[in-house]
């Protein structure tokens, strides 16, 4: 009996030092995602709001109170945000992007996703120094609501902004 303890042993010993490069790697990972928010002086934010016509049409949820409050969650956090204006003249500015998905399935839930995505400016070195954007942060969540508990979409998104938030203050100060 003490022979099969001790194999499960090493055997588990063995799997956990296999898997261990992998655990680094997602982690380096994590860290390079928050290093590419350094030095960000300021940057846009723009909302995208997907759903189905039967949901739109309870409007409970607009994409401008989704804009208003990202933007005010932001300013709080003390990030300068780039007008939508002088977004608009140049696609070389750093965009936090947001992307909700709802849908209304019937029977009273409503599953949703959001995705919030940091773009900047970046140059491919090994295309001739080609110009163009990339996602360099990113963040997202499941979930499902009731219809009387729409409101559990927004907290989510905020959730999400406050998390880009912390991750850009603690790598900027």
């Amino acid at each position: 009996m003490r022979r099969i303890i001790q194999k499960e042993k090493q055997f588990l010993l063995v799997v956990l030092l296999w898997l261990c490069p992998i655990f680094l790697n997602a982690q380096n990972e994590v860290s390079r995602e928050i290093n590419s928010l350094k030095g960000i002086q300021a940057m846009g934010f723009s909302v995208n709001y997907e759903a189905n016509v039967s949901l739109t049409q309870k409007g409970e949820i607009k994409i401008t109170s989704l804009q208003q409050m990202g933007e005010q969650a932001l300013k709080d956090g003390e990030i300068t945000l780039i007008s939508t204006e002088e977004l608009k003249q140049s696609d070389q500015y750093p965009l936090l992007h947001m992307h909700i998905n709802a849908m209304d399935v019937g029977r009273g839930l409503v599953p949703f996703s959001i995705n919030l995505y940091f773009y900047q400016p970046i140059k491919l070195v090994l295309n001739r120094d080609l110009r163009t954007t990339a996602s360099t942060w990113e963040s997202g969540t499941l979930g499902i609501a009731s219809y009387d508990r729409l409101q559990l979409i927004p907290e989510a998104a905020e959730g999400l902004l406050n998390e880009f938030i912390t991750d850009y203050n603690n790598i900027n100060r």
